[in-house]
């Protein structure tokens, strides 16, 4: 008797086992790669006013960190979390959204819902190379927007991007924001065009960008036309960059025009210091011209 209990109880053993180890063989985990990543940025800065008067001041300059998901495969899930971090908080406002979107990537495109980058400030950001200053004449509807459905794609150096807005509000249209952008690149010239539209207020946006480089420097330009329902705003910007170094001049066509210069310095492989000047001229009778100078250091990883 106790021979059989043995070998009943060997048995059970045996098949417990057995089980957990077919169990464990089949448990196949996604092959995702998740990476960190982020900006921690503080400046001290002198911005006049139309009068002319100014105080220098400190502060966070749009530190963020965020996580950013991929899944290998031809057919791959993908997602982004970002958030604006301030590094000089005073205990409410530590953070702030700023990415959170989720899609899947194949042979024929992306596709990706949630709060995502403008496809058209893709083109008129393309002359935002400082860390502080610059950027004053491009017209857009926000470098983020929330409740957006994108696809994209792209064949050989030709790219597509489509953006919808729907904020589900009851007051405005089922779309709200449509926005595309096409570009093109080969050999160091890089040629954007974009479109986008508020459905709501019936203004739209349309700009082209290029980009070229030279080696050691790169030179950009981009032109812009927002239209108010017949009233247009039309600005361009032109950018050039060498090394650390690098110009700017901004105009909004018949308004302000900026002319900003900056370095930027890397110390080690992630801390980096800058420093940067604009000076905004004022058309409008009786504003100065103003004068704005920011330092400030930073760390990328």
């Amino acid at each position: 008797m106790n021979l059989l209990k043995n070998v009943g109880a060997t048995a059970l053993v045996t098949i417990a086992l057995s089980t957990y180890a077919v169990a464990e063989t089949t448990v196949t985990l996604p092959d995702v790669n998740a990476n960190v990543y982020g900006k921690l940025s503080y400046m001290g800065y002198y911005n006049e006013d139309t009068s002319g008067n100014g105080v220098w001041k400190s502060g966070n300059n749009a530190s963020r960190v965020g996580i950013s998901i991929s899944e290998a495969g031809d057919m791959n899930a993908f997602g982004k979390i970002e958030v604006g971090v301030n590094v000089d908080d005073a205990g409410s406002d530590t953070f702030s959204s700023r990415l959170a979107y989720l899609g899947v990537d194949s042979p024929l495109g992306a596709i990706s819902v949630g709060r995502q980058n403008s496809v058209f400030t893709g083109v008129t950001g393309a002359t935002d190379v400082f860390n502080v200053y610059g950027s004053n004449a491009d017209n857009n509807q926000g470098s983020r927007l929330s409740n957006t459905l994108v696809y994209s794609t792209s064949m050989g150096p030709a790219s597509v991007s489509t953006l919808v807005q729907m904020d589900g509000k009851d007051t405005n249209k089922d779309i709200d924001i449509y926005e595309t952008a096409v570009g093109f690149a080969i050999s160091g010239v890089d040629v954007n065009a974009g479109y986008s539209k508020n459905e709501n207020t019936e203004v739209d946006y349309m700009a082209v960008a290029g980009s070229m480089d030279l080696g050691p420097a790169a030179v950009t330009g981009m032109y812009n036309i927002k239209d108010d329902n017949g009233t247009e705003t039309k600005g361009y910007e032109l950018v050039a960059s060498v090394g650390d170094i690098s110009v700017g001049y901004g105009e909004i066509i018949d308004g302000d025009t900026y002319i900003t210069a900056g370095i930027d310095k890397a110390i080690t492989g992630a801390f980096s210091v800058y420093a940067e000047y604009q000076l905004e001229q004022n058309v409008t009778a009786n504003q100065e011209d103003q004068n704005n100078y920011a330092v400030g250091a930073k760390v990328t990883f």
